[in-house]
């Protein structure tokens, strides 16, 4: 029935400092923007990130979690704290990757990423 995620939606209370936070602190590109700019996509690879600001949809502190894939966890690591970023989860290993959690200005789970090779 189901094949494959369409996108991942990421609910924030402003737009601009969203848009900040996901273009100028993560690096992302945008790709379309609608509804007025309170609904922004983000491409990665074949996942696309939604990142919406609406009164009937609200950020949760326990919502959604979008773990974003690196190439050096430590390196995006120490730039996302050059940027103001703390972390909630400091790296942690498992058998298969490396993980660290920080928020968005809302308060929505992000992870930074790193598979294992093999």
């Amino acid at each position: 029935m189901i094949k494959e995620v369409a996108f991942v939606a990421i609910a924030v209370s402003d737009k601009e400092r969203a848009r900040e936070f996901y273009q100028e602190t993560l690096e992302l590109k945008p790709g379309s923007t609608v509804m007025e700019g309170a609904w922004i996509e983000y491409e990665l690879g074949g996942t696309t990130i939604g990142v919406g600001c609406h009164p009937a949809w609200q950020p949760s502190r326990d919502g959604t979690t979008v773990a974003f894939e690196v190439d050096d966890i430590d390196a995006s690591i120490a730039r996302l704290k050059e940027r103001g970023v703390s972390f909630d989860m400091d790296k942690m290993e498992t058998p298969v990757c490396w993980m660290a959690q920080f928020r968005d200005p809302d308060g929505n789970k992000l992870l930074v990423h790193q598979r294992k090779q093999g």
